[in-house]
C-alpha cells in the first residue's frame, strides 16, 4: 500500500461533509481510494470507446465483424427449447 498526503479544498471538503458522502466510508483513505478505483474505471472505458471508435472506421476491422456476424447467423437464430 502507498501512503500519500492529499490536500483538498475546503468547499470540495464542505460538499462531502454536506452530503454525508464521506460518512459512507470507514475512513478518508478508503473514499479516496474509491473514488480514485472509479476515475480509473471511467478512464478505462473512455479509453474502450475511443478504440472502438478507431476500429469501425478500419475497414478490415468492419470486414472480420461481418464474418464473424455470418457466422454466428444461425445459432443466433436458435431458440431454446
Amino acid at each position: 500500500m502507498v501512503r500519500k498526503t492529499v490536500t483538498i479544498k475546503n468547499d470540495v471538503f464542505d460538499a462531502l461533509e454536506f452530503n454525508q458522502i464521506a460518512s459512507q466510508y470507514q475512513s478518508f483513505s478508503e473514499m479516496v481510494s474509491s473514488a480514485l478505483q472509479l476515475l480509473i474505471e471511467k478512464k478505462q472505458k473512455e479509453q474502450y470507446k475511443k478504440a472502438m471508435l478507431e476500429a469501425s472506421n478500419d475497414e478490415l476491422y468492419r470486414q472480420d465483424m461481418q464474418e464473424i456476424e455470418e457466422g454466428f447467423k444461425y445459432v443466433d437464430s436458435e431458440k431454446l427449447s
